[in-house]
């Protein structure tokens, strides 16, 4: 199966920037800024576009008019990965990690086609949630994974608070709001009993997507009324989900 995988990319990131900081900029004005030639700034421009950007082709120059608010990992302040369609971030992380992938890797899907949970339920990924996967090395006993749980759902619950709803955590890692799902947390790890070689965290919330009718959850944007920040969103969770682990000091 080929994965389509975006990266981060310095010139994507300076590109951004030039153009949040100027109303109408010229190719050949970026160009020099970044030391490319204007038809890579076009070239840039236009998979920009095709990612949800709208950037206006004038006269003048480009000028940026919307974003489209995800984690794109040129957006983040993490080392990421983000793929518009995936089976799971958990099989995707579990081949970067045997491949040597470094610890506080995020893996990040815009939807899952086979995305699971616990005892080998299936967590539906619709465009519109946050569903990730991180790549963590603690020292802990194979039978000591589950003390992830209650920092990771902290950082889950943490998060939502910020806009102001009150979430309640389930023992097993789950967040509810009003009794009903908007979270939930997968944790999968290989090594030896003495030992953990390597830990893979899941999380998937609710956020802007559809949920079913027939499911007991909900969604940050049902629950609220209003759309949420995506990208806002994930700079928060993952902020708030490093500290609580590094405080753990696992």
């Amino acid at each position: 199966m080929t994965r389509k995988v975006l990266k981060d990319s310095r010139i994507k990131r300076e590109l951004l920037k030039i153009l949040r900081e100027n109303d109408i900029v010229s190719g050949d004005e970026i160009g020099t800024k970044l030391g490319i030639s204007r038809v890579a700034v076009w070239k840039h421009v236009k998979e920009l576009i095709e990612l949800g950007y709208k950037i206006q082709s004038t006269p003048k120059g480009y000028k940026l008019v919307k974003e489209p608010s995800k984690p794109y990992p040129w957006e983040l302040d993490v080392k990421a990965y983000y793929y518009l369609s995936v089976d799971s971030t958990m099989n995707v992380a579990k081949e970067l990690t045997e491949k040597g992938e470094e610890e506080w890797t995020f893996i990040i899907a815009e939807e899952q086609t086979a995305g699971r949970g616990r005892l080998k339920r299936s967590w539906i990924s619709q465009k519109g949630g946050l569903y990730f996967s991180v790549i963590l090395r603690p020292r802990i006993k194979l039978t000591e994974i589950e003390k992830v749980l209650i920092p990771s759902s902290r950082a889950v619950a943490k998060t939502i608070q910020e806009y102001n709803l009150s979430p309640q955590v389930s023992q097993a890692g789950d967040v509810f709001i009003n009794g009903k799902k908007v979270s939930g947390i997968l944790v999968e790890a290989e090594g030896e009993l003495d030992m953990v070689d390597f830990l893979i965290l899941g999380i998937g919330v609710n956020v802007n997507n559809k949920i079913p009718e027939d499911l007991n959850a909900t969604s940050l944007r049902k629950e609220l009324g209003k759309e949420v920040n995506l990208l806002e969103f994930s700079k928060k969770l993952f902020t708030n989900l490093m500290k609580g682990m590094r405080e753990q000091r696992f």
